[in-house]
């Protein structure tokens, strides 16, 4: 397990690797569904160097009633 850069539950969990070894791997925070790969900066896999503007609250996760769809493509 690793910890979600986005809200710091230590929940995310390895999910993709490159195809080139130690290219890049993804991960999946399984509490606010965030995604990254290791490969992107520190302000993006760091839980201390993410923007705080973005953050969320594990507890707020499941209030969150109304997920906007996402459009059809073009």
């Amino acid at each position: 397990m690793h910890t979600c850069p986005r809200c710091e539950a230590k929940q995310a969990n390895l999910v993709s690797k490159s195809p080139v070894e130690g290219a890049w791997e993804i991960y999946l925070c399984n509490v606010c569904l965030f995604t990254w790969r290791s490969s992107e900066p520190e302000t993006i896999t760091n839980p201390e160097k993410y923007p705080r503007p973005f953050k969320v609250n594990p507890k707020d996760v499941p209030l969150a009633t109304h997920v906007p769809p996402v459009p059809p493509r073009s």
